[in-house]
């Protein structure tokens, strides 16, 4: 345990003598507050110790928290820029305008709970010193510390305070409440922007554009949305009373249970007897949405149907366990990805083990430069598998695995604990995945000269790239041409559809794309 040196000094003082610095005062510095703080106020250490023994535990590579904590504290700077945090030997000291103000003895670097400990316990001593800390909150204190010392791992770690958690895990998991989008009208009035079909609010014919009056006889005609929101949300199986003003001019008390609601993140529609789902994000029951979008269509289509195009342009991503089964639903067997990192449990392989829902219909999957994370998931599987083709430009490159830690302030802590490899072995993190038929070029820009180009082998070969795919995590050059292939330009949405239709449609042409892509041979000689 770390040994505390000048802090106790430093409560002690501004409790008593609200003024006093732990040094000499100056007088010239700006003041500490006026008041002394309620004990309810200080940070709660253990913010810090879960967090900090999570990526102990699980991060992709071992950490120096002497560093982390140290990066963390100086993070305090975006709330107070005159705050800074040092190492001096064996001390860690917190600086205000050039003075010390508190100093603690540095625990060992390996030490996890001790250096959270010691953050906490800065963060207390930089309140007390810094008005403008004590005025921003404690949340606020997280939020800096651990963006200071996530900016030391990578982009995708990262801690999400309690209202942006509680939102990420609406997004992923459903919230309760009764179905319904918030949005505000030209005066910036609550209205109903969307309702989600088969909700409470679906059932009680809620309709698109109404004004929010009251909630449960209270009116809110003067809240603002999102206090709305938090109204409507409540325990699953309670009564929500909703009074609205129709668009036509009516006024209607609606009575609803709430319940947990899913948004259905699945597009689907027929052009030329193929069936195009669009996938917007993954969330718990996405795969289950593809699977009757598809076999709805298909059923509706009776035998007619020439292919499937899964959308998964501009899809985010989210989670890994939707985008492993949404890809089995394609395939009958063999691997889907593996995932390797440091901690043991972070090492996995997924395979198929189902049947495929299209019976195997020709299959395109879309992407371009915003599909990334779980969207690159299902795409790698299905290109490194021949099961299906890529239309579009190179995906974002987001090949990594977060775990999500709840925190005992429920915020949530993101860690990056593996890298994803797909079937052949190789890994996307950075590079992409390099489509089958690259329809993003200034060039080509009809479906009928991408189609021409590809005849003629003018576009790029996936098949032609293995070499540069092994090497691209460890060799910069590799991962430039990578990137430099088929890089997402803006054009005619459209075009990738028409581009892909034609591609299922044209078994000679579905042959040849699937060749483009072969990479068995190559990847023979690689070790996963």
């Amino acid at each position: 345990m770390f040994r505390q040196k000048r802090f106790a000094a430093v409560v002690a003082a501004l409790l008593v003598l609200p003024g006093c610095m732990a040094s000499a005062p100056d007088p010239s510095l700006p003041q500490a507050e006026s008041e002394p703080r309620e004990a309810g106020h200080f940070s709660d250490p253990s913010v810090f110790t879960v967090g900090f023994g999570r990526i102990q535990e699980v991060y992709l590579v071992k950490e120096d928290f002497g560093k982390l904590a140290l990066d963390g504290l100086n993070g305090l700077s975006k709330l107070d820029d005159t705050l800074s945090a040092r190492r001096d030997g064996t001390q860690v000291q917190l600086i205000r305008a050039g003075h010390v103000f508190a100093d603690f003895d540095a625990p060992a670097p390996d030490a996890a709970y001790d250096w959270g400990t010691l953050a906490a316990s800065s963060l207390d001593a930089a309140s007390l010193a810094s008005p403008k800390v004590a005025t921003a909150g404690v949340e606020a204190g997280y939020q800096a510390i651990y963006d200071g010392l996530l900016a030391d791992l990578d982009p995708y770690s990262r801690y999400a305070n309690p209202d942006r958690a509680r939102d990420d895990r609406a997004t992923r998991d459903g919230y309760t409440g009764v179905g319904i989008v918030l949005s505000q009208d030209e005066k910036g009035r609550a209205v109903i922007g969307d309702v989600f079909p088969d909700t409470p609010a679906a059932r009680a014919n809620l309709l698109k554009g109404s004004l929010i009056i009251a909630i449960n006889g209270v009116s809110v005609e003067d809240a603002k949305v999102d206090e709305i929101a938090d109204l409507m949300r409540g325990p699953v199986g309670t009564k929500v009373d909703l009074t609205v003003r129709e668009p036509r001019g009516g006024s209607r008390t609606a009575t609803m249970i709430r319940e947990k609601v899913i948004e259905n993140m699945v597009r689907a529609q027929v052009r030329d007897n193929v069936v195009i789902v669009k996938l917007l994000r993954f969330n718990t029951t996405s795969a289950a949405a593809v699977r009757n979008a598809v076999t709805g269509q298909l059923h509706g289509l009776n035998g007619r149907a020439r292919g499937i195009i899964l959308d998964l342009r501009g899809n985010p991503g989210g989670l890994l366990d939707q985008s492993v089964a949404l890809a089995d639903l394609f395939m009958e067997r063999g691997p889907i990805i593996s995932t390797r990192g440091r901690n043991p449990d972070s090492v996995q392989n997924f395979n198929a083990h189902g049947e495929d829902i299209t019976g195997h219909l020709p299959l395109a999957v879309l992407v371009d430069g915003h599909s990334a994370s779980a969207a690159e998931v299902t795409a790698a599987a299905l290109q490194d598998s021949d099961r299906a083709i890529l239309v579009g430009s190179t995906s974002f490159g987001k090949g990594s695995v977060q775990t999500v830690t709840r925190l005992p302030n429920d915020g949530e802590l993101f860690l990056t604990w593996s890298r994803i490899y797909a079937p052949s072995g190789y890994t996307w993190h950075r590079q992409g995945i390099v489509p089958t038929v690259c329809t993003s070029s200034s060039t080509e820009t009809d479906a009928k000269t991408v189609i021409q180009a590809f005849r003629a082998g003018q576009l790029p070969r996936p098949a032609d790239m293995i070499a540069d795919r092994f090497a691209a995590p460890e060799d910069d050059k590799a991962l430039r041409r990578l990137r430099s292939v088929c890089p997402w330009q803006v054009h005619d949405a459209d075009l990738d559809i028409n581009v892909a239709v034609d591609l299922l449609t044209d078994p000679a042409l579905y042959a040849q794309a699937m060749g483009a892509q072969d990479i068995h041979a190559v990847a023979a000689t690689h070790e996963p």
